[in-house]
């Protein structure tokens, strides 16, 4: 397992080809691995821009250089970097009803045909889910403000 920090990258970009693709070529040509990889369509934002957020881990210079990095691609319109332990970072996944025991930091919110969406802190989740059955990728989210924790207090969808 790589023992560098855990960071999240949100990334406002204009929804056009390529946009991902060029995204992804910075973490490539950097030899970096994305953990997760979620993104929505600019018309499903109220500015009209697309987001990526992407979990990966590397030291603290080397994240700042890839925010630097994205900065500068022209469809990159802003970049912001979190770290994993960051109290409004969190993430989620799909498990099923076999998984083992969530770790401390992790709920679990039942849910229909003996499925779970376990949630919580990023680094927490990261490191669980080697234990566990996943079922659905990792997918993170930032939360508005630093209160609560349960996606049905913030009105995330599974």
């Amino acid at each position: 397992m790589n023992p560098d920090p855990l960071h999240l990258l949100h990334i406002g970009l204009e929804d056009r080809p390529g946009a991902v693709h060029a995204v992804a070529e910075v973490f490539s040509g950097r030899g970096l691995q994305m953990e997760a990889l979620h993104g929505s369509a600019g018309a499903l934002c109220p500015d009209g821009l697309a987001v990526a957020l992407i979990l990966f881990r590397a030291q603290p210079e080397r994240a700042g250089l890839i925010a630097r990095v994205l900065r500068r691609l022209s469809m990159v319109r802003s970049v912001e970097l979190l770290a994993g332990d960051d109290p409004r970072l969190l993430c989620f996944c799909l498990v099923a009803a076999a998984a083992a025991a969530p770790a401390p930091g992790l709920a679990f919110l039942p849910l229909p045909d003996g499925l779970f969406l376990a949630y919580g802190r990023a680094a927490a989740v990261v490191a669980w889910r080697e234990h566990a059955q996943i079922l659905s990728p990792l997918r993170p989210e930032i939360l508005p403000e630093t209160g609560g924790s349960s996606p049905r207090d913030k009105g995330s969808k599974s």
